[in-house]
């Protein structure tokens, strides 16, 4: 495979003149070395793309369905640095073989993109209000992430200060 992406990695003059394919565990200790220099940045994946290519996966494995992702992508500044962060609402998703794939009794998930960070909750729905020239994350939930039951509602409200995420609700366990 190397081979494939780094024709002049995998080649290489041996000692008697002739060439080959580099054999060994020094060579291969090489390759995998100018492999990981040569492309850094392709190790790291963009939040958005990885859970939209995971939909989709997941309505393609359930009967071949076809998966839209709607308007689910939300560009919206979330902690008041006047650049756009990424929300990722699941509810908006869709998949003609199954009705109910992304979203169950207690809500949909809702992703949160804030720089390079991804924080995931669960939603029966979201609404991002102005404090104070603040913007503040507005999560609707089921009853259990209050103390109550499932069919009581509440809402959790998240704001981010100084690249951190803060909200009152407990921690979960």
């Amino acid at each position: 495979m190397i081979g494939l992406m780094c024709p002049r990695i995998a080649r290489f003059r041996r000692p008697n003149g002739g060439t080959g394919a580099a054999s060994g565990t020094s060579y291969l200790k090489v390759a995998l070395a100018a492999l990981v220099l040569l492309v850094p940045s392709a190790t790291l994946a963009d939040p958005v793309e990885t859970i939209l290519a995971r939909a989709e996966a997941d309505c393609a494995g359930f009967e071949n369905g076809r998966f839209e992702a709607n308007d689910a992508v939300t560009e919206i500044d979330l902690d008041g640095d006047d650049a756009p962060d990424i929300l990722l609402d699941e509810s908006r998703f869709t998949c003609t073989s199954a009705a109910s794939m992304y979203c169950g009794s207690g809500g949909c998930q809702l992703h949160a993109i804030v720089g390079d960070t991804a924080t995931s909750f669960q939603a029966e729905g979201w609404r991002v209000i102005d404090w104070n020239d603040r913007p503040v994350l507005l999560v609707m939930r089921d009853g259990y992430w209050c103390g109550g039951i499932g069919a009581q509602s509440c809402v959790e409200a998240v704001v981010w200060s100084q690249g951190q995420r803060l909200t009152v609700m407990p921690p979960q366990q």
